[in-house]
């Protein structure tokens, strides 16, 4: 799996379809909203930073994003009308989330969703979750009763959490390569392969 030829192939993608999409709906992007496009904020710019108390400074709406949100989410309706089987859409979005590339907002916003995880998922976060809670009451009853013996405890406990929040994230990842394998296999011949 080549993730930069993936991430290009589902830019391409995403990126024709939305101006397919402007076009069809009559009015073509303009110039200020095919910079957009092709060049995403990697942050989120419209959300206000609070650098004093009181309320925050009220940002302007930022139109042309969200004109191109809308038009993703018809594009991907219209495609999901013609073809609910294909898994272009979700392999694009797989693409951007594994890549942390900010196109993923615009499809989050136009209502593409990955596979739904299983629920034996949740219930080993929460049995994950629980092992370092239970590790510490175990040892505030029968624990030590030196200051060291504490400080060993806890940090213990703050590295079997660093432990289980990296080995999840792993295992996001994995999920996500597999997950993009799967649509790549789905649709095998791909009508907008670059060209």
């Amino acid at each position: 799996m080549d993730r930069t030829t993936d991430l290009e192939t589902a830019l391409i993608f995403v990126i024709h379809r939305i101006k397919e999409q402007a076009t069809a709906s009559g009015a073509p992007l303009n110039e200020e909203e095919h910079l957009l496009l092709e060049n995403l904020p990697s942050a989120n710019v419209n959300y206000p930073v609070a650098t004093e108390l009181g309320p925050p400074e009220l940002v302007p709406r930022n139109i042309n994003l969200e004109r191109l949100c809308a038009l993703a989410k018809a594009a991907y309706l219209s495609d999901r009308n013609i073809n609910p089987e294909s898994l272009d859409w979700e392999f694009a979005l797989a693409v951007f989330t594994l890549s942390r590339h900010p196109m993923w907002g615009v499809l989050h916003s136009a209502g593409v969703k990955l596979y739904r995880r299983p629920l034996w998922d949740r219930l080993f976060v929460i049995i994950a979750a629980m092992v370092p809670v239970i590790g510490v009451i175990v040892f505030a009853v029968k624990g030590p009763q030196t200051l060291i013996g504490w400080a060993g405890v806890v940090c213990g406990t703050v590295a079997f959490m660093l432990l289980i929040y990296f080995a999840s994230r792993r295992i996001e990842q994995r999920q996500l390569m597999n997950y993009i394998a799967k649509c790549k296999f789905a649709s095998r011949n791909i009508s907008w392969k670059t060209s």
